[in-house]
């Protein structure tokens, strides 16, 4: 991978121009980065991402690669189009970097990292949350030993739910939308690779997709994770974005717990330690590190992987619902 020395060095493009790929569209103008070019199929809402951030526009991601010179790809659109536009950007040996769930099922996401990896390009993952302030703090403090071997992760995860407009999200399925966040930060706080599921996927409120999600997951060397959460439903009170998250790391010498607003409490050897600490925006976080590892010419700091990993939790946690009984995750579920 031949590496750049600034971030406007480097031509993007950004498939999906709704919400996220607006959002990703600001925050690389921010930080310096050359959007080139931008697609969706609604070609007024590429226009209007494409107003602000001086690029090209296109209603086909296609025609997008077959026009423009690009050197990464940010696969901003819905998950069921992430498979072909990561093919396609691993195709014309493209940097690509894919928002949350890497794909619609395990199979579809070996496929890309295999495509990624034959191609010699990066694929990165956009998980914003091990960025935000709260997550990092306590990866930090599990990394430097502060609370022993992390034994055991419990995470509470509701959202409001969804609006009409954001349909595809509902029919799709919490599994996929926001507790995917909770099963990578799970991952990653842990250090460990789950090798069961148990699962329990509700559809209390009438939409296409499960709604609520109970996951029991079993990690190697005896580390256990539960992890709930979903959405609330229409008439239930606001519930604010940054609070939306509760959880425990719990150590063999301690625990850190917080909430994703930034309060965090941690209990070491030192005592019991209260911290509030400030927001950061993870979007522009996560883009600036991937873009300062192509610099450097090194792996994602978040990789396919880490997408493979939650993609293989997801899957068996489906399987365990309809069987009702725990599903295992081979280490072939998850190798490319």
């Amino acid at each position: 991978m031949a590496a750049v020395t600034r971030h406007n060095d480097i031509r993007i493009g950004i498939v999906g121009c709704g919400l996220v790929g607006r959002q990703y569209a600001e925050r690389l103008r921010g930080l310096g980065a050359h959007v080139a070019a931008v697609a969706d199929p609604l070609l007024e809402r590429a226009r209007q991402v494409a107003g602000f951030s001086g690029a090209a526009s296109y209603g086909d991601l296609r025609e997008l690669l077959a026009r423009e010179a690009i050197d990464l790809l940010c696969v901003c659109s819905p998950t069921p189009f992430h498979h072909e536009a990561v093919m396609a950007a691993a195709a014309h040996r493209l940097q690509i970097f894919c928002e949350k769930p890497l794909a619609e099922d395990l199979k579809q996401g070996r496929e890309m990292c295999r495509a990624a990896r034959e191609a010699g390009v990066a694929l990165g993952m956009g998980f914003k949350m091990r960025y935000e302030a709260v997550f990092a703090r306590a990866q930090s403090m599990i990394e430097a030993g502060e609370i022993g071997t992390p034994l055991y992760a419990i995470f509470s995860y509701f959202q409001q739910t969804p609006p009409p407009e954001r349909s595809w999200y509902t029919d799709f399925g919490a599994a996929r939308d926001n507790i995917v966040h909770a099963i990578d930060l799970s991952n990653w706080l842990l250090g460990r690779e789950p090798r069961q599921v148990r699962a329990r996927l509700d559809h209390s409120l009438g939409f296409k997709g499960e709604d609520k999600v109970f996951l029991q997951i079993a990690y190697d060397d005896d580390a256990l994770a539960s992890i709930h959460g979903g959405w609330v439903g229409p008439d239930y009170p606001p519930v604010a974005t940054s609070d939306d998250i509760l959880f425990q790391i719990v150590g063999e010498a301690g625990y850190v717990a917080g909430d994703r607003s930034g309060n965090l409490v941690a209990a070491t050897r030192r005592g019991i330690e209260r911290s509030a600490l400030a927001s950061i925006d993870s979007f522009r976080a996560e883009l600036d590190a991937f873009l300062r590892a192509l610099h450097r010419g090194e792996p994602p700091p978040v990789s396919a992987a880490a997408g493979l990993l939650a993609q293989a939790v997801i899957d068996a946690a489906f399987q365990s619902d309809q069987v009702g009984a725990p599903a295992a995750i081979n280490p072939s579920d998850i190798s490319f």
